[in-house]
């Protein structure tokens, strides 16, 4: 019971949001530098993984939530922030699933129904893909091979106005 109660602050904290933010209060185009005086965690990444994930300027390597550890990377686009990642590799399916529960119910509590589920033929059992929008972000939680949870906090806006279109 405790757990429970555990898990349950600890996601409501999590997921709160408002129009304006991401993950953790994360503001929306927000520099490197600013979210590193937000999240004290957030450190820099590596050259070898910047290089190897365009964007991938912060990370933090191990979040707890709901009992499992979580890798999260800040994604930005010149050097706003757009995307938040967070993933998980619990180590047995039927915690996988359980985890993955766990989120999709404190999503929905927060989010409401999901605005998209894909099933695809060629998904494994397991597979999950729901999506949920809010405001001016949308929420991707994925269980794409029945062992990795992906959980995506994504900006609904652009980055930079657009110009040179002609219209």
């Amino acid at each position: 019971m405790k757990q429970l109660l555990t898990c349950l602050a600890l996601c409501g904290a999590i997921f709160s949001t408002s129009a304006q933010t991401l993950w953790r209060g994360a503001p929306m185009n927000a520099s490197p530098a600013e979210i590193q005086a937000l999240i004290a965690e957030a450190q820099a990444t590596t050259p070898e993984r910047r290089s190897r994930e365009t964007g991938a300027l912060l990370e933090i390597p191990s979040y707890p939530i709901a009992g499992e550890s979580f890798a999260v990377t800040f994604l930005f686009e010149a050097e706003r922030l757009q995307h938040i990642h967070l993933v998980a590799r619990p180590g047995s399916r039927e915690r996988t699933r359980a985890l993955a529960q766990e989120l999709s119910t404190s999503l929905r509590a927060r989010y409401g129904l999901p605005i998209s589920t894909k099933a695809r033929q060629d998904a494994l059992p397991g597979a999950i893909d729901l999506r949920w929008a809010f405001r001016r972000m949308t929420v991707q939680l994925q269980v794409p091979d029945g062992e990795t949870v992906d959980l995506l906090y994504s900006t609904a806006i652009p980055s930079r106005p657009l110009t040179g279109s002609g219209l």
